[in-house]
């Protein structure tokens, strides 16, 4: 299942124009912060230590400042659960890097907020945005596989 998450997110991650915004959803499961570790970079920054990982930052803001080059499935994505309360950062949200946004154990009205805000706003998206909604109701919007 995990392996099919990782798929899902990076599947479009060159095309953000094609799909800016995935949604999707899956039950709870213990390895989800795992890989959202993976695909933000912790894990491998982790593994370089603290001068080789300090560089690594570096050349990764580099490319991003400084080149136009598309996302690639090498590149770090920004990976965090979201906070309930209000819509202001998802109204003001244009992700600086592909993005994963997950939705913990959300009621309906709130996801349904949530997600229509990220809608209306996901024509600006530069780069590709996937959001998951983590819920035992949310096996009626299982993964791609």
């Amino acid at each position: 299942m995990l392996s099919s998450l990782r798929a899902w997110c990076e599947g479009a991650g060159a095309a953000a124009t094609d799909e800016p915004l995935r949604i999707a959803g899956i039950a709870p499961h213990d390895g989800l912060d795992g890989v959202a570790c993976e695909l933000d970079g912790s894990h491998a920054l982790a593994r370089l230590g603290r001068w080789r990982g300090l560089l690594w930052r570096l050349q990764i803001l580099w490319r991003e400042c400084m080149t136009k080059r598309g996302t690639s499935p090498r590149d770090p994505w920004d990976c965090g659960w979201w906070r309930s309360g209000s819509l202001g950062p998802a109204e003001a949200f244009r992700p600086r890097r592909a993005t994963l946004l997950m939705v913990r154990e959300p009621d309906d009205a709130t996801v349904a907020s949530l997600l229509a805000t990220l809608r209306a706003n996901s024509h600006c998206y530069a780069k590709p945005v996937r959001v998951l909604v983590v819920s035992e109701a949310a096996t009626s919007m299982p993964l791609p596989t």
